[in-house]
């Protein structure tokens, strides 16, 4: 069934969609949170059937991949990138470690509330896991009291490639990635040595970071701020690299390698962005929205 064929009430889904982003955002500051994936895409277009002032923004985390970046700048010029994180990718992860599906840290940084919005366009759909079913609705508040609408919540994968019809999409989709995100993210375990590979400059950054960690738990006598002993990885002669490894090969069989090189060219670049690792923290600029 087409999203444009009427119900018995005589509203398609596409109406729906529509009228529920008029009828929730019109004459509201509202935040159309932009991911370049396929499901914000619709939202941000159906924002403008919809007829309503609001404002897109791309939440930069440097996990992001470059194809990515580059389908956002072209593509929808007027989304903003908005600067998720206050201090360089390797400090980050020496303080924090490498994210892992328990501590996605890098998620709560992509997540965190944007202030001066009254509420937000977001493309969560039911379809996409059975957890998303269960946790979202198509209007509601998120833990930090942000008021959402999911315009597109009971849609499914054929419905947002209808819609979106011969209009421009990242070109990762092409490549059989079904959904697109964060480089090597560990909530999908299976692809993170195959993505290391494929952005070596991401996955340099990343390894300079846990590098950094695992010798800040060296200097630790490898415990914890609570005092407790780090996994046995640290039993090996090379504890950096049995660190790296089972991070990306988490779960995996495949015989562990040295995926990255110690060229500094291998940094990861935010071009275009406005930003780049190079980015201190000031404090400053969290009142001109870039933190």
């Amino acid at each position: 069934m087409s999203i444009y064929d009427v119900d018995m009430l005589g509203y398609s889904r596409h109406e729906k969609a529509v009228e529920r982003i008029r009828h929730f955002c019109e004459g509201k500051r509202t935040l159309a949170a932009f991911s370049g994936g396929k499901d914000s895409q619709c939202c941000y277009h159906l924002c403008e059937e919809a007829g309503i002032d609001f404002s897109a923004q791309y939440s930069v985390t440097r996990f992001e991949p470059p194809e990515l970046l580059d389908f956002i700048r072209e593509h929808y010029p007027k989304v903003t990138f908005r600067r998720a994180y206050s201090r360089s990718l390797i400090d980050e992860i020496e303080y924090r470690g490498v994210p892992t599906r328990w501590a996605r840290w890098c998620c709560d940084a992509k997540h965190k509330k944007t202030d001066g919005f009254d509420v937000s366009v977001i493309g969560i759909r039911w379809g996409e896991s059975a957890s998303r079913r269960d946790t979202w609705r198509m209007t509601g508040f998120k833990p930090d009291k942000t008021f959402y609408v999911c315009p597109i919540i009971e849609w499914t994968d054929e419905d947002v490639w209808e819609y979106l019809g011969d209009l421009p999409h990242c070109p990762l989709y092409d490549e059989g990635y079904k959904r697109i995100g964060c480089v090597m993210c560990p909530l999908v375990p299976q692809k993170m040595a195959q993505e290391a590979v494929r952005w070596p400059k991401t996955a340099a950054m990343l390894r300079k970071g846990a590098d950094a960690y695992v010798s800040r738990l060296r200097n630790q006598g490898f415990l914890t701020k609570r005092g407790c002993q780090v996994p046995d990885w640290c039993l090996s002669e090379n504890a950096e690299l049995e660190h790296w490894n089972r991070w990306v090969f988490t779960g995996q069989t495949a015989k562990p390698i040295d995926l990255v090189s110690d060229s500094e060219s291998d940094l990861c670049l935010f071009a275009g962005t406005g930003f780049d690792e190079a980015d201190g923290f000031d404090e400053n600029e969290a009142e001109l929205g870039y933190l």
